[in-house]
C-alpha cells in the first residue's frame, strides 16, 4: 500500500534493505528469500503491482490509485527491489 505511513510491508522493508545494501556495497541478504517470493508472487503478468487497502487516517490530497488498480508507486519500488535481487542471483 503506498503511501506506507506508520505500517511497515514486506516491500517496504525489502526497499530500505536494497537502500542499505547499496550504501554498504554488499548484495542481497539470502535471508530475504521469503520476502522476495513474497513480493516476486504480488507482482501481475504484466509486471505491475495492485494497489491494497487504504490506511485509515485523513488523506489531504491522493498521491496513489484506488484500491485494486495497478500502482505506479508500488511498481517502481517492486521493480526496483526485484531488479536489485535478480542481478545478485544470476
Amino acid at each position: 500500500m503506498y503511501p506506507a505511513r506508520w505500517v511497515y510491508s514486506v516491500l517496504g522493508a525489502a526497499d530500505h534493505l536494497r537502500m542499505a545494501a547499496s550504501v554498504d556495497g554488499v548484495g542481497p541478504d539470502p535471508r530475504m528469500a521469503d520476502a522476495i517470493a513474497l513480493i516476486r508472487a504480488a507482482r501481475r503478468a504484466d509486471g505491475t503491482w495492485l494497489q491494497g487497502g487504504r490506511h485509515p487516517g485523513a488523506v489531504w490530497f491522493e498521491t496513489d490509485v484506488p484500491h485494486g488498480e495497478p500502482s505506479r508507486w508500488l511498481t517502481l519500488i517492486g521493480t526496483r527491489v526485484m531488479a536489485w535481487w535478480d542481478d545478485h542471483h544470476r
